[in-house]
C-alpha cells in the first residue's frame, strides 16, 4: 500500500466561527471556517448600537499536537486608524473531538462606543497566535456604530 503524497495534513489549528453575544439581542454568527466564508465577514457589517454590552465567543479546532500559548489579538479601524488594540491570552489547548470554544473578555462585556463621534463605519482584524508568535489563523470584519437598532 502506498501513501498518496498529495494528501493535506489536517492543519494544526482551524478556526470556525466567531459568535457575537450581544445583551438583549439575538446573538450574530460569523462563519470562519473557510476562506470564502471569511471574505464573507469582511464584506457583511455587523450593526451595533452605542453603548451595547457585548461579548466575542470564539470557536476553533487543534489537531495533533498541543498548541501553547494561545493569544487573541485584534484592532480596530476607523477610516484607516487604528482607534483600539487588544491582546487576550486564552492558554494552551490539545486536540479534542468538540471545537474548543472561549469568550473574550473572558469574565465580563465590552461596551460599543458611544456618542455622536464614535458612530459610523469601522473594521475589525482579528487573529490568533501561539506562544513562539506564530499566526495560527486571522480574519477581517466591519462593524457599524449607529444610535439605534
Amino acid at each position: 500500500m502506498t501513501s498518496d503524497s498529495s494528501a493535506q495534513p489536517e492543519p494544526r489549528f482551524t478556526l470556525l466561527q466567531a459568535t457575537f453575544e450581544i445583551e438583549g439581542r439575538d446573538s450574530v454568527v460569523l462563519d470562519l471556517s473557510t476562506e470564502q466564508a471569511r471574505k464573507s465577514a469582511a464584506d457583511t457589517p455587523l450593526v451595533l448600537k452605542e453603548g451595547a454590552q457585548y461579548r466575542v465567543k470564539l470557536a476553533f479546532r487543534v489537531a495533533n499536537d498541543i498548541v501553547s500559548g494561545v493569544q487573541y489579538t485584534a484592532q480596530t479601524y476607523r477610516k484607516g486608524l487604528r482607534v483600539q488594540k487588544d491582546r487576550h491570552m486564552l492558554g494552551s489547548f490539545g486536540p479534542q473531538t468538540q471545537p474548543h470554544e472561549v469568550s473574550v473578555p473572558r469574565h465580563d462585556w465590552e461596551e460599543v462606543p458611544s456618542g455622536v463621534i464614535a458612530r459610523g463605519a469601522y473594521t475589525a482584524k482579528g487573529g490568533f497566535v501561539d506562544d513562539d508568535g506564530n499566526e495560527l489563523g486571522s480574519w477581517d470584519w466591519a462593524f457599524e456604530v449607529k444610535s439605534d437598532w
